[in-house]
């Protein structure tokens, strides 16, 4: 079977997923413990990376609907159940939603006519589908995320694409690394200087270096 980058090339560790998206290393090392919630690969040495793409993407929509609301109960029931439906491509578009409360799916292939029923036991006839949690994803042809933006980075237009940067996080508009900001910054240039160099606006140097110094 022909591999696919976003799920079988490791990228990132558990403390520089956490970083980009404002998520405990705890909490996200608790996910990937659990062994259903996020796709985890075999590290080469124990430091090495060991989340790809789509583990990103993955803890993203978990984190989102963990501020929507949902319990940790509630994220973990439904998404074990979603993946035993449908596999390690889980993650797919107009498939899942939340109603604040549980973990939806839908499976028709009309998605417009296919009713909303809950992951956990197939209850159908729910109200209130909010789908906020998978707006920061873009899809492929195939419905499988290709790019997630990542919404820790508040003020500044942060993606990660595998296509680019060997998917580590970029500028949507510029396609510059994100780390290459930050390392300047922390070598001693000023906001000032670091914007200039990267043709970048002051929000933005500032929104990287804030949601980078968190973690530190």
């Amino acid at each position: 079977m022909a591999q696919d980058p976003r799920y079988d090339v490791p990228i990132y560790t558990i403390a520089e997923a956490s970083t980009h998206l404002r998520l405990p290393p705890e909490t996200l090392r608790r996910w990937v413990q659990r062994g259903d919630l996020i796709t985890t690969l075999a590290p080469e040495t124990p430091n090495a990376p060991r989340l790809p793409f789509v583990a990103l993407a993955e803890a993203q929509f978990y984190n989102q609907l963990r501020r929507d609301g949902l319990t940790f109960n509630a994220i973990t029931t439904g998404m074990a159940a979603v993946r035993r439906q449908l596999g390690d491509k889980m993650l797919r578009q107009g498939v899942l939603a939340h109603n604040g409360v549980d973990i939806l799916m839908r499976l028709a292939d009309d998605a417009a006519a296919a009713e909303w029923r809950r992951a956990r036991d197939g209850q159908g006839g729910l109200e209130g589908v909010i789908e906020r949690g998978l707006k920061p994803i873009s899809w492929d042809a195939d419905g499988l995320p290709a790019r997630v933006r990542l919404t820790a980075y508040e003020g500044a237009d942060v993606v990660v694409d595998p296509r680019f940067a060997f998917g580590k996080p970029i500028l949507a508009e510029r396609g510059v690394r994100a780390a290459d900001i930050v390392d300047l910054f922390l070598a001693g240039d000023s906001v000032f200087d670091v914007a200039a160099e990267f043709g970048v606006d002051l929000a933005t140097v500032e929104s990287l270096v804030r949601t980078h110094g968190r973690a530190a």
